[in-house]
């Protein structure tokens, strides 16, 4: 069975697309750059696995961008997990027979349809229904124009197992609604900013935000003597162009993605043009791609070494998103 009037519009990050698809279940209908946007979408993971190829990478969204839309919008949520296959079966089942299309977190490279090699924890899908009588489940994802067909067994493996940037244990799900009483858009939008500035800004030890972004830009020059191996190396600068570019990101590390939100917010909330967000970011995640590209060239080379360069415009990019979120901050306290 498959949710009634469930509707799948591909887009190109898995958190906004599975948002967008789970309220349009609802009869609520948002387009992805404003549910990326209202979720504070943006953020930066830096992480170091000597134990992981590839050893170094780092990851451009916030983990929380379904649960902070829903309550910029004053949309109920609610995030659940069990502690086996049954349960979570069940679980989930249960969600869909209350008309609920159910968030799930699983690693990318468990579910067939992908054939990818590298893992990713965290990756959202939404279940749109079930044949239990096949063994099979139904998923809507990301890009994919229509729904997914996968066994019952491998959505379980894909749901359970953790690897980085975003595992969590239980096998968790989301289930959100509709807001009971429409917020205005304008409201949620101004609220939605100030959370991301937040988010951005606080100090994390160097884990997440603009702490990890400085982070990273004062460790690039050492990673050659920092990588397990010249392929580890390699595996390190070519994830790096992936997932700024590639992986579901919209171009430029989500940047472009949320360019696009601050250009839609601006038709919501006039006030925000004086602030040239919209520009702003845009010229971010040009930046983005352009050291994206000099990374992809660097992963070719034999022995490849961090140029001064690269590492320059690494800082300029530090440099400027923190001038751009601190500014934020400062016009909406």
């Amino acid at each position: 069975m498959i949710l009634p009037g469930f509707q799948h519009r591909p887009g190109v990050h898995c958190g906004s697309t599975a948002l967008c698809d789970a309220l349009r279940a609802r009869g609520l209908d948002l387009s992805e750059p404003m549910a990326f946007g209202l979720g504070a979408g943006l953020g930066f993971w830096y992480l170091v696995v000597p134990t992981f190829t590839p050893s170094h990478l780092f990851q451009g969204r916030g983990p929380g961008l379904e649960r902070n839309a829903c309550a910029a919008l004053g949309a109920p949520a609610v995030e659940r997990t069990a502690a086996d296959a049954a349960g979570a079966l069940a679980g989930v089942r249960q969600a869909l027979q209350r008309g609920l299309a159910p968030i799930l977190s699983t690693e990318l490279s468990r579910l067939p349809y992908w054939r990818a090699r590298t893992p990713f924890g965290g990756h959202r899908v939404v279940l749109a229904g079930l044949d239990e009588a096949r063994g099979v489940a139904f998923l809507a994802d990301t890009d994919r124009p229509g729904l997914e067909e996968v066994d019952l067994a491998a959505l379980d493996e894909a749901r359970a197992t953790l690897a980085p940037p975003f595992a969590a244990e239980g096998r968790p799900w989301l289930e959100v609604d509709a807001p009971p009483v429409p917020r205005p858009l304008a409201d949620a939008i101004e609220e939605a900013l100030r959370r991301q500035a937040r988010e951005m800004l606080v100090d994390a030890g160097g884990q997440a935000g603009l702490g990890a972004l400085d982070r990273f830009a004062a460790d690039l020059p050492r990673w050659p003597d920092e990588a397990e191996s010249a392929k580890d190396l390699s595996r390190c600068l070519r994830y790096a162009y992936q997932v700024i570019e590639v992986r579901g990101t919209g171009g430029g590390l989500f940047r472009r993605l949320y360019g696009r939100f601050l250009r839609e917010a601006e038709g919501a909330a006039p006030q925000l043009t004086r602030l040239r967000l919209a520009e702003r970011m845009e010229g971010l995640a040009t930046a983005w791609a352009r050291l994206a590209h000099e990374l992809r060239h660097l992963s070719d080379q034999a022995s490849p070494a961090i140029p001064l360069g690269v590492v320059a415009q690494a800082r300029a990019l530090a440099e400027g998103e923190r001038r751009f979120f601190e500014d934020v901050a400062a016009a909406l306290p």
